[in-house]
């Protein structure tokens, strides 16, 4: 396993767009090496957040990567998904070596929907932010499905690049988001939504520690989904649709000179995902309220919306008027840097919502513990 890595591609593959971003360390800080790279993944080769075609994902990675014009084979790689992994925080009584690691035993078989003999799963002490004080402790745990994990690497060395370390997306969009921030989020109680294809993850680190996580359903698919029922249409010119039009605005605030055809659209559309938006806030407002609960109160500062679904217009908006949390979509590429010759700052915002776990996973050595 390589220690200390420092000029990494990180790799994030989903059921609709594959993400990858090299980063180096460099004295001045983290700089993007080529172009941060978003392209489809090939249809029906990604399910559940499982490689099931590694031929047409493996090609896909290797012609992003001539594209993208990244210099290293080293590769970062997150695995995710509603089936085939689990990524709990559990409390339990303060514990040390042996003792822990029977005890994670115990809460792999209790915890994990599969069976325990096919899976990879590693786990790791949380230093609350108290002090780590009193009986009890929290520990994150992370499980794979075996076979998850050897279809990504396998995909992975099919487009001849190498993995060193495969991760979890929690971590990695909190290193993107938080960890590597200078607007003083690693010293606030913090609420991040990645808003992916066919799940929310919702993380919540206090003093940048990862305190809490969470998954719900309502994602960028639940929106889609419920555009092509109302349309008729498939889900590629659904999906095409929410881009164009999708807006969580009142539209009694947009410009008054817009053309007609276009805010009926945005009307008709709004009406469409309104269900799922309400779905989203609604459980967005009760993770925070249930983290008040079990943390004495603690109040949660600021909500990031990170994910391809984030960039919907009015979004944080909306959600900072459902759940009372000031709201904000992420610009990751903010803290890093990059050659304003090869890349503009408008792209780099583009892709920022949905490239954060792939920036995270290129961060995973390089940032001070």
């Amino acid at each position: 396993m390589a220690r200390g890595a420092t000029n990494v591609v990180g790799l994030d593959i989903g059921a609709d767009a594959i993400k990858a971003v090299q980063l180096r360390k460099t004295g001045e800080g983290l700089r993007v090496v080529g172009r941060p790279g978003y392209v489809p993944t090939p249809s029906g080769s990604v399910s559940g957040g499982v490689v099931v075609d590694e031929d047409a994902v493996a090609g896909t990675i290797s012609q992003m990567v001539a594209d993208c014009g990244f210099t290293t084979k080293a590769v970062v790689a997150s695995v995710g998904g509603t089936t085939s992994v689990t990524v709990r925080v559990v409390t339990m009584p303060r514990m040390s070596g042996a003792e822990l690691s029977d005890a994670m035993d115990y809460e792999l078989d209790r915890q994990v929907p599969f069976p325990i003999d096919q899976v990879i799963y590693d786990y790791q002490i949380i230093e609350s932010a108290d002090g780590g004080e009193g009986d009890e402790m929290s520990v994150l745990l992370a499980a794979a499905q075996e076979d998850t994990v050897g279809a990504h690497i396998a995909a992975i060395r099919g487009a001849g690049l190498r993995p060193i370390h495969i991760d979890i997306e929690p971590l990695a969009v909190s290193r993107a988001l938080v960890n590597v921030s200078t607007n003083g989020y690693n010293h606030q109680t913090v609420a991040i939504a990645h808003i992916g294809a066919s799940q929310t993850e919702i993380s919540i680190l206090r003093d940048g520690v990862l305190e809490f996580v969470r998954a719900i359903p309502t994602a960028g698919e639940t929106f889609t989904t419920a555009i092509r029922r109302e349309l008729g249409t498939d889900q590629q010119e659904a999906e095409q649709a929410k881009r164009q039009f999708a807006d969580a605005r009142d539209l009694a605030s947009l410009p008054g000179e817009q053309p007609e055809q276009i805010a009926e659209a945005k009307q008709a559309m709004q009406e469409m995902i309104s269900e799922a938006l309400f779905e989203l806030a609604t459980e967005l407002g009760r993770t925070v309220d249930f983290y008040r609960r079990q943390h004495g109160g603690q109040e949660i500062s600021r909500l990031l919306l990170s994910g391809g679904s984030a960039v919907i217009p009015g979004l944080a908006d909306f959600l900072a008027t459902e759940t009372g949390v000031d709201a904000e979509v992420v610009q990751p590429y903010q803290y890093l840097l990059w050659d304003a010759d090869e890349l503009s700052e408008a792209y780099l915002r583009d892709v920022g919502p949905a490239t954060c776990v792939a920036l995270g996973l290129a961060m995973r050595d390089m940032l001070s513990e």
